[in-house]
């Protein structure tokens, strides 16, 4: 019997879906969520609680997760939501993975938040630069001043 590995490729055609965040363009991942180290913090901590005599895992990977969320896990699960509900509260105006990197960030003004989240660069109505700008002033000052 002849093996024909052309004919088992065709049978797994497989189309690359480009990738780039710049563009908003995530792949498989697009319709995943796009979570803060807050977000994963709390995760993690329901896990751990929700094992009961379940060891969790001891790997250097899961330990290298867990020391990143710690460290940069920097504020209140309830800040995090009113920070989120304040962005979201403009509707679809911005990605979920814009909101995701504008809450973990919180960029001090737009030419920041451009510079560390270039898919922002897509805003050139003034209206949409004014709307941005509110957002992130919301945003400080609700990460300042806490929930609101």
């Amino acid at each position: 019997m002849v093996n024909r590995p052309a004919e088992a490729s065709r049978s797994r055609k497989h189309v690359a879906v480009e990738e780039d965040a710049t563009k908003l363009q995530f792949g498989d991942f697009l319709s995943g969520d796009a979570l803060t180290a807050t977000d994963v913090k709390t995760l993690l901590q329901a896990a751990r609680i929700g094992r009961g005599d379940i060891p969790l895992p001891d790997n250097k990977i899961y330990r290298a997760a867990v020391a990143y969320v710690d460290e940069f896990a920097n504020l209140p699960v309830e800040t995090i939501e009113s920070m989120r509900n304040e962005i979201t509260s403009h509707g679809a105006f911005l990605n979920k993975f814009e909101v995701a990197q504008i809450l973990q960030l919180q960029p001090a003004d737009r030419g920041t938040a451009v510079a560390l989240i270039p898919s922002l660069e897509r805003f050139d109505k003034e209206e949409d630069l004014a709307l941005l700008s509110q957002i992130l002033d919301n945003v400080r000052n609700i990460a300042r001043y806490g929930s609101t």
